[in-house]
């Protein structure tokens, strides 16, 4: 997994060589690489706590991103104003994504197990509302790129029906 998060990490990158990528016989698309580093959670029970959030720069296009990356079979959207919608973890379920809205506007809040996050003094005071806090609190590097590559894949143009050029 950290392999794969490493090498989606460079394909969302502005000047990656997608010339040279696609040569390869075995390339692969920045969908299948995420796919291959995350699924839905089919529980939220575990050693999960909070160590930081993220606001998405664009709710609606984000959204569209994660329904078409992640394929959740139902999404609850009766209480728009603060839900949960779905959960997502890393393959090893260490690192779990709660995807919610809150006053309207998509929100990742990032949970990780007890003895990966952060505690000292200089540690980020967690927030209610997405992305005020001020980092992610985290010594794991792999739960810190996997957070990094979830905050960039929703803000990442994707090429969902590239035969019409439709993007989001």
């Amino acid at each position: 997994m950290k392999k794969k998060m490493q090498t989606l990490l460079k394909m969302m990158l502005p000047g990656f060589d997608w010339d040279g990528h696609w040569d390869n016989d075995d390339a692969e698309s920045i969908e299948e690489v995420f796919r291959q580093c995350v699924k839905l959670a089919e529980s939220t029970e575990g050693d999960y706590h909070d160590c930081g959030s993220y606001k998405v720069e664009d709710t609606p296009k984000a959204m569209y991103r994660l329904f078409h990356l992640l394929e959740p079979e139902s999404v609850n959207f009766s209480a728009m104003y603060r839900s949960d919608l779905f959960y997502f973890v890393s393959m090893d379920e260490r690192f779990m994504v709660r995807v919610s809205l809150f006053e309207y506007e998509l929100g990742l809040y990032f949970l990780a197990p007890e003895e990966s996050i952060d505690k000292s003094e200089a540690a980020c005071v967690p927030s209610a509302w997405p992305g005020a806090d001020n980092r992610i609190r985290l010594t794991d590097p792999v739960g810190i790129n996997f957070f990094e590559m979830v905050k960039r894949i929703v803000e990442h143009e994707l090429d969902v029906y590239p035969v019409g050029e439709f993007k989001v």
